[in-house]
C-alpha cells in the first residue's frame, strides 16, 4: 500500500474527468423509494439500471481488501475494463469509524505522502460513499486518451446513479448577470440523517459548488490584476491572480466529482459536516475585479 502514485499519463483523464467534454450518456434519475439503509443488491441494482454490467470477479480475494470487519463484494465493470470494490456496513456511523480508522493506520504507513493507499494493484482509482456503503472503482493502468474518452460517460453516468439514486442527492443553481459580467453557482449536495444504536439522532452530508463566470466583452482584454468574490450571509468564496481573467477556469462542467467523488486515493471518501440546506430566497452577491473597474450584482436560485 505504500507504492508512490505514478503520474505519467495521469494529467490527461484527470483533465477529461474534470472536464466532462467528451459525450455523455443521457442519465435519468429513477424515483425510487428512500432508505435508510443500502443493501449490496440496493447498490448493484442501481448501477445496472444505469447501464453498467456487473460480473462477480472469480480472481481477487476480497480479504485481502478488508476496511475494519468490512469484506468488500468485487466486480469486474465491462463497459470501462475497471474493478467494482463494495464494502457495505450496518450503518452510517459503523462506515464513518472503519473508514477513519482504515485511512489513519494507511496514513502512517505511507508517511502522510499522496500514495495510492487503496492498494498498488490499481493505479486510478474513485471513491463514493453512499450512505452506509462505499464504492471504489479501481482501474489497472493509467488510461490513453481514447480510452479515457470512452470510458469516462460510463464513469460519469454510475456517480450520478450514486448521486441522485443512492444518496438522493438534489441541485441547485443561483445565476445573475451585471452590466459587464454573468455569474453563476452550482451546489450539487446530499443530507442524511439516521439514529445511531443508543437513540441518538446523527447526520451526514456533503456538497460542492461551482462557481461560473463569464465576461460579456473580450477576456483577451483583461490583464493583470482580477478577483471575484461570491458573497452569502453565511460564508463565502473567490480568488484572485494576477494574469487576468482565464474563462477555462470558470466553464461549466458536468464532472464525476460534481456527485462526490474523490481522485487518486480514499481520502475524503466519505461524507462529514459539509452538507448544504438550501433556502429559496437565499442571495450570493458576485463582486468582479478587473484592471480598473468594478461590478456587483446579485445571484437568485432559478428553478
Amino acid at each position: 500500500m505504500g507504492k508512490r502514485l505514478q503520474t505519467a499519463g495521469l494529467i490527461g483523464l484527470i483533465i477529461i474527468l474534470l472536464t466532462g467534454a467528451i459525450g455523455v450518456l443521457n442519465y435519468t434519475s429513477d424515483s425510487t423509494d428512500k432508505k435508510e439503509i443500502l443493501t449490496v443488491q440496493d447498490v448493484a441494482k442501481t448501477l445496472q439500471e444505469a447501464g453498467l454490467t456487473l460480473v462477480p470477479d472469480r480472481h481477487e480475494n476480497p480479504a485481502g481488501y478488508k476496511m475494519g470487519q468490512a469484506v468488500p463484494c468485487i466486480y469486474q465493470v465491462k463497459e470501462f475494463d475497471g474493478t467494482l470494490f463494495l464494502y457495505h456496513f450496518a450503518s452510517i456511523g459503523e462506515r464513518n469509524t472503519a473508514y477513519n480508522q482504515w485511512e489513519e493506520a494507511n496514513r502512517k504507513n505511507t508517511g502522510g505522502s499522496l500514495s495510492n493507499v487503496f492498494t498498488p494493484n490499481w493505479q486510478y482509482q474513485l471513491a463514493f460513499a453512499a450512505k452506509n456503503t462505499i464504492l471504489v472503482i479501481g482501474l489497472p493502468q493509467f488510461p490513453d486518451v481514447e480510452s479515457a474518452q470512452r470510458i469516462t460517460p460510463h464513469i460519469l453516468n454510475l456517480g450520478k446513479a450514486v448521486f441522485y439514486n443512492l444518496n438522493e442527492g438534489e441541485q441547485v443553481v443561483y445565476q445573475g448577470e451585471g452590466q459587464y459580467w454573468k455569474g453563476k453557482v452550482i451546489i450539487h449536495y446530499y443530507n442524511h440523517f439516521w439514529t445511531d444504536d443508543k437513540g441518538v439522532n446523527r447526520y451526514d452530508g456533503w456538497n460542492r459548488e461551482q462557481p461560473l463566470l463569464a465576461f460579456k466583452g473580450d477576456p483577451e482584454t483583461i490583464h493583470g490584476d482580477f478577483s471575484y468574490q461570491f458573497l452569502t450571509p453565511t460564508g463565502g468564496m473567490g480568488g484572485t491572480s494576477s494574469d487576468g481573467f482565464d474563462a477555462r477556469q470558470f466553464t461549466e462542467r458536468d464532472s464525476v466529482f460534481n456527485y462526490g467523488s474523490t481522485v487518486l486515493s480514499l481520502r475524503g471518501a466519505i461524507g462529514g459536516m459539509g452538507g448544504y440546506f438550501p433556502q429559496k430566497n437565499s442571495v450570493y452577491t458576485l463582486t468582479v475585479k478587473w484592471n480598473t473597474n468594478q461590478e456587483t450584482f446579485n445571484l437568485m436560485a432559478v428553478e
